[in-house]
């Protein structure tokens, strides 16, 4: 942003901005707006739904939350389908399953 921009930036009210960036404003102040404005250069910004944002954080509770026997809890307490809490654990062992790993690590390989 230019240093007259800048300068002007500090100078606007909330009267000077088009009602419609107003609930912006309110929650990010003028001078982070106008930052975004001078980021964007007039081009639409998309924002994503906060749910979208938080997803990596939710599908790691699902799978720490998980125990094996508790996909419809988890679907109900995170507002998804079964399908969806699958599709998050499908890379995920089952909690208390051995792999074949773990058994020749147990020395279980017989032989």
């Amino acid at each position: 942003m230019d240093g007259w921009v800048k300068e002007l930036v500090g100078e606007l009210t909330e009267e000077d901005i088009a009602e419609q960036y107003r609930p912006i404003t309110d929650i990010i102040g003028i001078e982070r707006f106008a930052e975004l404005a001078d980021y964007a250069k007039g081009d639409e910004l998309y924002f994503p739904k906060p749910e979208s944002i938080v997803a990596p954080a939710r599908n790691r509770r699902v799978k720490a939350e998980y125990n094996g026997y508790n996909q419809k809890e988890l679907a109900e307490k995170y507002n998804l389908t079964t399908v969806q809490i699958r599709n998050i654990l499908k890379d995920e062992p089952t909690p208390g399953q051995m792999t074949i790993f773990d058994m020749i690590d147990d020395g279980g390989g017989g032989g």
